[in-house]
């Protein structure tokens, strides 16, 4: 059986279509583009994500601000200033505790770090 030259490119046309439309082959629509690092800290829509986070002692975190606007990582131990839109502040933990943060412009922002 040969198939025309026309119907192949309509039959390749429809399943990259279908493809493109489901997100590819195997790969899960809600997985991210770039991976995300596990003590890392979106800083998105006026939120810590994640709000609470644990590590080991001796870990670093690292925030990253993807909101338009300047926010702070602020805590009785450590502070980064403000940090603006894809701007990094990172913190080294090396002692066991529980460690709250807020924004200090935007003080309903909060968050914590569990330092095991």
């Amino acid at each position: 059986m040969k198939i025309s030259k026309y119907k192949l490119i309509c039959v390749t046309a429809a399943v990259l279509l279908i493809m493109t439309a489901f997100g590819g082959c195997g790969k899960a629509s809600n997985e991210s583009a770039a991976p995300q690092d596990k003590n890392t800290v979106i800083i998105e829509n006026h939120e810590f994500q994640p709000a609470e986070i644990t590590i080991k002692s001796g870990e670093t975190v690292t925030w990253v601000n993807k909101d338009s606007v300047k926010h702070t990582i602020t805590a009785d131990s450590f502070d980064s200033g403000p940090i603006g839109k894809d701007e990094t502040f990172q913190q080294t933990f090396d002692e066991k505790g529980t460690f709250e943060y807020a924004c200090t412009p935007h003080p309903y922002m909060k968050g914590k770090v569990i330092v095991e």
